[in-house]
């Protein structure tokens, strides 16, 4: 028997041998050795993230500015693009269309528009869906509103909120990120001047209606949303209709509610597992009569999905100093002054989610 031969049996005896004691030692019978198959496979998770921000007017001076080729001027100072969220969400406040250079009515400050260029604004920042349902949807009318839901369209930033057939107005926005399904509502408690027919083009708050598509798709999505517009202006708390609202979404199937319109920020509450944030109040919008709305914030949200379970979280919340160029608020007294009032009015600790300026 050559070398070869013999260095041959020997391995294979050494190996068969090795296998016999280790079999002996963990009690495994051949028939119940492991393989790749028996090993449980590790259910991978998807995970979505959300930026939501306040009101965003885009007229009067500001509107100007814009129209001077000053494209990017609100939002230069707070750069989004820099959190990396999959969803940037905003509520328009302002229209967006063309009124031959006019930004806001000389004879009425309380009506306002945002001139075409300003659908670039939104998009450069980085904001891709937003609400269209709010008081100032009909300031210039309806071509106005249906103006906006064109540019928007045609520069691929999601709306939601107002159409042009009343049939599909309370139809969500459905969007899927990274395996996780969203269905997105927007509703308005009231219009400006109370035009003729306004619900017709502007979804209203209006529970007989958005129950049954509330129902409808909840089973076919993973998180359902609710934009809301509504409350009282300037007001120290949530007003009671504003929370009753709130409570009556969370109980028929909305994962996350954002509220807007009081132009000041509220708390943030968790109830059954699921996330009110009553008002966001201002995001670009000057207000200088009044502090708080002037000191606001934007909430991170982290969606993960492992398997067909969603859990929904905070990631970081943005404090804001909010003006015509709205920025990360760094001073520490007015950092801690906002959370103070935040946090008095949060059911949840906010401390560990707090964006800190050192």
């Amino acid at each position: 028997m050559n070398r070869k031969a013999l260095g041959g049996i020997i391995i294979v005896t050494f190996l068969l041998f090795s296998e016999i004691i280790l079999l002996r030692v963990f009690h495994v019978s051949p028939q119940n050795k492991i393989s790749v198959s028996n090993i449980p496979e590790i259910p991978k998770v998807y995970r979505t993230t959300m930026l939501a921000f306040g009101d965003v007017n885009l007229g009067r001076w500001l509107g100007q500015r814009i129209l001077k080729g000053e494209i990017d001027y609100p939002f230069a100072r707070i750069q989004l693009k820099k959190e990396a969220a999959d969803l940037v969400f905003v509520n328009l406040e302002s229209p967006i269309s063309d009124q031959k250079g006019e930004t806001g009515d000389p004879k009425n400050n309380l009506v306002f528009t945002g001139p075409p260029q300003g659908i670039q604004t939104l998009k450069n920042a980085g904001i891709n869906i937003v609400s269209t349902a709010n008081n100032h949807a009909l300031d210039y009318h309806e071509g106005a509103l249906f103006e906006t839901i064109d540019r928007l369209m045609k520069d691929s930033i999601k709306f939601i909120g107002s159409g042009k057939d009343k049939e599909k107005l309370y139809y969500p926005l459905i969007i899927e990120k990274n395996n996780i399904k969203f269905a997105i509502f927007a509703v308005t408690s009231f219009m400006n001047f109370t035009p003729k027919n306004w619900r017709n083009v502007v979804a209203y708050a209006d529970t007989n209606k958005l129950l049954p598509k509330i129902k409808e798709i909840r089973q076919q999505v993973d998180v359902v949303i609710m934009s809301y517009h509504g409350g009282i202006e300037y007001a120290e708390k949530p007003a009671g209709a504003v929370k009753s609202f709130s409570r009556w979404c969370i109980d028929n199937g909305i994962d996350v509610f954002i509220g807007h319109h009081p132009h000041v920020s509220y708390g943030i509450e968790k109830v059954k597992n699921k996330i009110i944030i009553h008002s966001l109040g201002n995001f670009v919008f000057l207000q200088p009569h009044h502090y708080w709305a002037q000191r606001s914030y934007g909430v991170k949200l982290v969606f993960e999905k492992r398997d067909s379970a969603v859990t929904i979280g905070i990631e970081k919340i943005l404090p804001l100093e909010v003006s015509f160029q709205t920025r990360i608020l760094a001073d520490k007294k007015e950092l801690q002054k906002l959370f103070t009032r935040t946090q008095n009015l949060s059911n949840i600790d906010l401390s560990s989610v707090w964006e800190k300026r050192e």
